[in-house]
């Protein structure tokens, strides 16, 4: 019987198992990246991706939104009904406690913005200055101011005559 050199079964065990462990367990192909890997994205798909993101994005912005309005502490509406009443713009004043609805309206200019006291001043057309506080939710209002905010939405809000 003929043996085989020590070396020579070393040699074979070696040549047998190195293709072996050369490959990997799971081959793995890299993200196609346009214009980098040489994979090129048509036009349309490029598009649509854009369109795709787009409206999920336009989407969220939609949620966010209502959460805004819903969600206490949103700026959706306003917690201070001061906000937007800035010294100087424009305002029309409604007299909410007469009947002639008409005659009741009268425009000025808003002179002055007490936070603190939730007032406000506003010189009418006569040159005579009226002082109003924001009325509470549940008491009657004797003024209505309407103006027109940052955004070009007309807001109203309901006050109460102090002077």
């Amino acid at each position: 019987m003929r043996t085989i050199p020590r070396a020579a079964v070393f040699g074979l065990a070696l040549l047998s198992a190195l293709p072996l462990g050369s490959r990997p367990a799971i081959a793995q192909t890299a993200p196609p990246i346009h214009g980098v890997t040489g994979t090129i994205a048509t036009d349309a798909t490029i598009r649509g991706e854009h369109e795709a993101a787009h409206a999920i994005a336009e989407g969220a912005g939609h949620v966010v939104a209502g959460a805004k309005k819903i969600l206490p502490g949103g700026k959706g509406t306003p917690q201070n009904p001061l906000d937007g009443l800035i010294e100087g713009s424009r305002v029309v004043l409604r007299d909410t406690t007469t009947a002639d609805r008409d005659t009741a309206t009268t425009e000025g200019v808003i002179v002055d913005v007490n936070r603190r006291r939730n007032q406000i001043t506003i010189r009418l057309g006569d040159k005579k200055t009226e002082t109003l506080r924001v009325a509470a939710p549940d008491a009657g209002a004797d003024v209505e101011v309407s103006f027109t905010d940052g955004t070009g939405a007309k807001v109203a809000r309901d006050f109460k005559r102090v002077s």
